[in-house]
This record gives structure tokens, C-alpha cells and sequence, in this order.
């Protein structure tokens, strides 16, 4: 089974978009894009690049079920020691978050999204990721909105 990521802003504090999983739709934010020197964007900084992802399940160490994003095309690799070389980025995850501060090159799932002490957010996150059951899906594909491109 398939995600669908639609991006719709790239500002220069978040990225914002609208994750289809079949016909629900969730609210989403990321960190800004940021160029690297490597084709998977700053690590730790910037969200990364759109494009097809598979899905890998992964436990985290509070034991929250969410998965992994990989594409190692677009320098995106499961875990460190998975890097070709000592560039790429690794364990990049859908997983709870409200805030961007809340992510490192992740994607945060939301019911909605909303401003809060002027900062962008999606609410509700851990109730989104309930209803999401993300381990469920295979891959991903994450394009942008007609003007919403990358600058």
C-alpha cells in the first residue's frame, strides 16, 4: 500500500503538506528545505528531497511503531552504517510531532494544522498517527503543488 505526500508550502521555517492515505487525508509538517552537498538536503536540518520512498518498519526507543523512509537514489538510507559513503541521510521518519522542533528531517502527521504562538503546527498528532496505522504501507511518494516547488 501506497502514501501520498503533496506538498504545499516550502517557506523558509517549515514545509507544510497533505498526506493521502487512501482517501484520508492528514496534515503534515517538516523542516525547511535546505540544499546540501549531497542529494538528500542538509542532514539533520531540512526535510528531504520529494521524490518515491519505500516504507520500513521501525521501533523506536520508546517504542512507538512508525516507519523509515529509504531511497538511496535520493541519499536516503535506513540506518548510518547503510551510507555508500560517510555522506547521506538516515532514519528519516513519519513519525508524532506538532511542531518543526518536534522533527529532525522527519514528517509529523496531524489532524490539522493551525498557528500557534505565531508558529505554524499540526494538532493532534499522536491521535493522526493512531488512525494513520503508518506500518501498514509499503512506500511513499512525495511531489509539490504547482508553485510550491523547491527554490
Amino acid at each position: 500500500m501506497e502514501l501520498v505526500l503533496q506538498r504545499i508550502a516550502y517557506t523558509r521555517t517549515e514545509t507544510q503538506g497533505i498526506l493521502w492515505a487512501g482517501s484520508q487525508a492528514f496534515s503534515t509538517i517538516e523542516r525547511p528545505w535546505i540544499r546540501g552537498p549531497n542529494p538528500g538536503g542538509q542532514s539533520f536540518e531540512s526535510c528531504i528531497p520529494d521524490g518515491e520512498y519505500e516504507l520500513r518498519k521501525h521501533t523506536r526507543p520508546d517504542g512507538a511503531q512508525v516507519v523509515a523512509l529509504i531511497n538511496p537514489d535520493r541519499g536516503v538510507f535506513y540506518q548510518k552504517e547503510d551510507r555508500f559513503e560517510v555522506w547521506g541521510r538516515y532514519l528519516i521518519l513519519i513519525h508524532a510531532g506538532n511542531y518543526v522542533r518536534d522533527i529532525v528531517g522527519c514528517i509529523a502527521p496531524g489532524l490539522s494544522r493551525t498557528i500557534h504562538n505565531n508558529e505554524v503546527m499540526v494538532t493532534s498528532s499522536r491521535a493522526a498517527m493512531q488512525k494513520l496505522n503508518v506500518q501498514q504501507y509499503t512506500s511513499i511518494i512525495i511531489k509539490p503543488t504547482d508553485g510550491a516547488k523547491d527554490g
